[in-house]
């Protein structure tokens, strides 16, 4: 499963560094288009020249296919391809220390949740989305063998790993899909995945949320699958992004950047073994288990990354539970499609025979 972010101690270490609340950044239609642009008579997908020929970019939960294709296109050479000649992708313990070393300037880009670009805007280094790896938790509600109906669940204790993360998202998700609001459940902060499986075989826990990847292994311990979260609808659970700032003074650096992923994240379709292999290497797993991983991902990737505001709007829900001037962020300030419609309208989607749709 993928590392989990803790919002309320993001938050804090955003007060912490003194940053003050602002205005949100500009919506999707408000960045420059990218200069030096392509010419009527440019072949089909061609790009301009970046504006920078090295990058850093950091990912929140290194060890999941779901972040893995900007480092695939770094081990592929896409980057290089598109004039970036100097790439460090670093891998982080989730988004909070990400958005950290982002905000500071040690990285120019990262991939994390749409969460991140919410809380962002409440704070003078907003962030925007710019391509979308997935946009779904893939979670399953699991109980003790006592507990076998939704009706069971009604008043039950849920674990996640903490308020306003994207387990706590998980747990609302699979009430809703079973009838229920957040007060038919009792919602507590358990801990990781590992202390929540720990907890609900121990019997101190009615329910709690795990990945679905866990699956044989949790029923081979008795326990059941009430709900399947991925049925629930959209949650933007990992995008590349990048500074408001950054965004408008490098924009065809940022376009180079979206197209050298979409064109990995595609790769990962057309050639899944050789993908295993390189995730494996990265990653350090072992090829077997690396293997079950990427063969998963089709199943919950977004092949196209293109996304729409849909993405955002069940965790800005479940962020302004534990932060409620979250509510009333513009959810368009959070995300700019317009490079993934570029790389459309340019023919670069076309070229490499990605589908849009």
């Amino acid at each position: 499963m993928f590392h989990r972010f803790t919002f309320t101690k993001l938050l804090g270490l955003i007060v912490a560094a003194g940053l003050v609340a602002g205005a949100c950044g500009g919506g999707p239609a408000a960045s420059p288009a990218p200069t030096a642009a392509t010419s009527a008579s440019a072949a089909p997908g061609a790009l301009p020249n970046p504006e920078l020929t090295s990058i850093r970019v950091g990912i929140s939960a290194p060890t999941e296919p779901v972040q893995y294709a900007e480092k695939l296109a770094d081990q592929l050479g896409y980057y290089k391809e598109l004039g970036i000649t100097s790439v460090t992708v670093t891998g982080f313990e989730g988004d909070g220390k990400a958005l950290q070393a982002l905000v500071a300037g040690q990285l120019d880009f990262f991939v994390g949740g749409s969460s991140t670009a919410i809380s962002s805007q409440l704070t003078d280094t907003p962030v925007k989305v710019i391509s979308m790896n997935s946009v779904l938790n893939t979670d399953g509600l699991y109980c003790k063998s006592t507990i076998k109906t939704k009706e069971d669940v009604k008043g039950k204790a849920i674990a996640i790993s903490t308020f306003g993360g994207t387990s706590h998202g998980s747990a609302l998700i699979a009430a809703g899909l079973l009838g229920y609001t957040s007060k038919d459940v009792v919602i507590k902060e358990v801990g990781n995945e590992g202390t929540r499986i720990a907890a609900l075989k121990g019997g101190s826990i009615d329910c709690a949320v795990v990945g679905l990847q866990q699956d044989a292994a949790m029923k081979a311990a008795g326990l059941n699958l009430i709900v399947d979260v991925t049925k629930g609808g959209q949650w933007g659970r990992s995008g590349l992004m990048a500074r408001t700032d950054f965004i408008q003074k490098n924009p065809n650096t940022v376009l180079n950047v979206v197209a050298a992923a979409v064109r990995a994240q595609n790769y990962m379709w057309t050639n899944n073994d050789d993908a295993a292999v390189k995730f494996a290497d990265w990653t350090q797993q072992k090829p077997a288990d690396a293997a079950v991983a990427m063969k998963a991902f089709p199943d919950y990737g977004l092949r196209s990354m293109i996304f729409t505001v849909e993405a955002f709007k069940a965790p800005q829900q479940v962020l302004s539970a534990v932060n409620p001037p979250v509510a009333n962020v513009d959810l368009t300030k959070c995300f700019d499609t317009s490079y993934l419609q570029k790389l459309v309208d340019n023919g670069y989607y076309a070229k490499y025979s990605i589908p849009s749709k």
